[in-house]
């Protein structure tokens, strides 16, 4: 926390802990998701209606891919459910014919027959990792509480254990430039100032004025 501002270390880190709040910061017995649901109703059969009627019923997942379908989906196993599902990212489709396989954690949404991650993934594939996800979950006993706040907690306490483990080092935010840029742009590292005044995005619109991606212009600088 900087003058009030949340710094992150990466737009991974940034995305994961978002979605987190997004849908485990509960009061009233109600995430922000199923809060916003109430006060902004939709006409009934509209996307908008369709899309936040399926946020609200999201599950959180460890997942085990099957088969690839590249470029589209990846055919996927819930270990902690035993449920097979068809999830839906063109991200992870790829990452996993590239190399990475194993488990994950994310999030889900439905989607007619299909899911959709709300976030980015976390690898749980190493040793350290699953084995600290798994004590995390024996502990608590958190497999055993069925309630949709024993779900948030079985959430909650998956994504810190990846992120105590380093998780999110091993996922990288791309914004559709080639990759040869990014790595370059990967390697710049911002003046601690820069990042603490202004907290701008790298593919947001740069302060300066000039138009570009603030990646593109003042984050060089």
């Amino acid at each position: 926390m900087v003058n009030g501002i949340l710094i992150f270390d990466t737009m991974d880190v940034a995305s994961v802990l978002a979605d987190s709040c997004l849908f485990d910061w509960i009061g009233d017995g109600k995430n922000l998701v199923e809060k916003y649901a109430e006060t902004h109703p939709f006409a009934p059969g509209t996307d908008e209606h369709f899309l936040l009627q399926a946020y609200c019923r999201a599950q959180y997942r460890l997942v085990l891919p099957q088969a690839i379908r590249p470029g589209a989906a990846v055919y996927c196993l819930d270990t902690l459910s035993n449920e097979y599902i068809v999830l839906v990212d063109i991200g992870l489709s790829q990452t996993i014919v590239r190399g990475m396989r194993g488990l994950f954690a994310t999030r889900t949404v439905p989607l007619g027959g299909y899911w959709m991650t709300t976030g980015a993934p976390l690898p749980v594939g190493d040793k350290r990792t699953g084995e600290t996800v798994i004590r995390k979950i024996e502990r608590g006993n958190l497999l055993e509480d069925r309630t949709p706040a024993g779900a948030h907690k079985l959430a909650t306490a998956v994504i810190r254990a990846c992120l105590d483990c380093g998780a999110a080092e091993h996922i990288r935010y791309e914004g559709g430039d080639d990759e040869e840029e990014e790595e370059e742009l990967d390697t710049v590292s911002p003046a601690p100032e820069m990042r603490s005044t202004r907290g701008v995005g790298r593919n947001e619109p740069c302060p300066c004025g000039s138009g570009k991606k603030y990646k593109r212009c003042c984050l060089r600088k």
